[in-house]
């Protein structure tokens, strides 16, 4: 049995491409059951998967001694087989307080931030979680009690950006049978214990009741049921995102969709395609009441208007429904400085600026990233409202123009013309936010240092 487990977990890594031999792998160490059999697991086999590894075990100051004896446990654990170890201490419950959050919620914002943060710092090319198929299992009927839809029920993925779980195979009976099989010893959080939270109440209440009434291989059904609405809904994220190239059209930080296309459609189609596109760009939760309104929004005169979550409009003109976040007025004496490899917040908007080589580029059409050449940057930068008087070359352009001629061109309304943003570089104008580079600051063959802008909703 112990060995059909190592081989399961063999194949489920090969079979996912979760490793690649020379690759360096970070593991989120914190000592309980699961990450220290993944973290035994890769040390064993670490040979046959061609890897380097190191651990990260963050003291989240929850459990007081009972997390100082987790965090020396992790230490000494790594120190016994020469892994390469880091860790942190947090006060998690005040971060909590700061940030209004559920201490859960800030907790893994927290450790996958840190994790991110240390495997650039040990320059790992992967972080891999110690997440199994009974932590997937409470993720999918947590969700669906609260109505999340079908991205709820999709369950933890295999693999997101550089994050893999190489045990999500295994349910946490089995490794805990593993475990105590081969006299492997690890720390027990007994804040687990407890039913208060929901979770845990899933994990000790419900889902034992249902393997016993239901099917004692409940972990597996729902694996199973999570890759099949996986399919389908990468499916219709890609029919999204292929609609939306012939039917959105990005202008700053709001969109237009071309009613005509709409139209169209199946009121099927349109409430697939609102719910995906809208919820993924604007990050918010859309409700059956919400996908009606907006199917009726197509036929409704023009000037009809609707409010969405997260103080998202929309507005139905003669071609098009156009939707954007609403903000306050921008104040006329705002400004901010920003150097490069920072991001600031200002007036709802998130800009960085951050280095990328050039064999990194990736030009397409979404105005809200932006590739400048740095080789005539000098200093710091600056970010403020545009003003009367402004002039910059737009890219591809020969000569200069108006900033108002040049936001009245792209069909930028009075009321949202006072509310764009410029960024300038020793008084020039590089970047008017989210619409135009200048052609002086354009990426060429000879460009030697690029850097890479971004603006975002806050």
């Amino acid at each position: 049995m112990l060995k059909t487990i190592e081989q399961r977990v063999l194949k489920f890594i090969d079979y996912n491409h979760l490793i690649e031999k020379g690759e360096k792998l970070l593991v989120a160490f914190s000592g309980g059951a699961d990450s220290v059999f993944l973290l035994q697991f890769l040390f064993k086999y670490k040979r046959r998967l061609g890897i380097n590894l190191a651990a990260f075990h963050l003291n989240h100051k929850l459990r007081g001694s009972d997390a100082d004896k987790d965090a020396k446990f992790c230490k000494d654990y790594c120190s016994k087989k020469k892994i390469e170890f880091e860790s942190t201490s947090r006060n998690v419950k005040l971060l909590a307080k700061k940030q209004k959050k559920s201490v859960e919620e800030a907790a893994r914002e927290l450790r996958y931030s840190e994790l991110k943060k240390t495997a650039e710092k040990l320059k790992a090319d992967k972080i891999a979680t110690a997440h199994n198929s009974s932590d997937n299992a409470e993720t999918v009927l947590l969700n669906f009690t609260k109505g999340a839809g079908l991205k709820g029920s999709t369950g933890i993925p295999v693999h997101r950006e550089n994050i893999i779980r190489p045990i999500l195979c295994l349910t946490s009976d089995e490794i805990r049978s593993y475990l105590k099989s081969n006299n492997i010893s690890y720390r027990i959080d007994k804040s687990n214990i407890s039913v208060d939270f929901e979770r845990n109440y899933l994990r000790k209440e419900i889902i034992p009741k249902l393997k016993n009434k239901l099917n004692p291989k409940l972990e597996e059904k729902i694996a199973n049921t999570s890759r099949i609405l996986k399919d389908v809904s990468e499916f219709i994220d890609k029919e999204v995102t292929r609609f939306a190239q012939t039917t959105v059209e990005y202008a700053g930080l709001k969109i237009k969709i071309d009613l005509k296309k709409l139209a169209e459609n199946d009121s099927i189609i349109n409430s697939i395609f609102f719910r995906t596109f809208l919820e993924k760009y604007f990050k918010i939760e859309l409700s059956y009441d919400n996908i009606q309104t907006l199917l009726q929004l197509i036929f409704y005169q023009t000037g009809k208007e609707i409010h969405l979550k997260g103080n998202v409009t929309g507005f139905r003109e003669r071609d098009s429904i156009v939707f954007q976040r609403t903000r306050g007025r921008i104040n006329k004496e705002t400004k901010k400085q920003i150097n490069v490899g920072q991001t600031i917040n200002i007036c709802g908007k998130l800009i960085s600026i951050e280095p990328v080589r050039i064999k990194d580029l990736k030009f397409n059409r979404d105005r809200m990233v932006e590739y400048i050449s740095g080789d005539s940057i000098k200093g710091s930068f600056e970010i403020r409202r545009w003003k009367s008087g402004d002039k910059f070359n737009p890219i591809g352009m020969k000569g200069t123009k108006k900033i108002s001629d040049f936001l009245s061109d792209e069909k930028i309304s009075s009321s949202e013309k006072k509310e764009n943003l410029v960024l300038t570089n020793l008084g020039k104008i590089v970047w008017v936010v989210g619409l135009r580079i200048d052609d002086k600051f354009k990426v060429t063959s000879g460009t030697k240092k690029v850097l890479q802008l971004t603006v975002r909703e806050s």
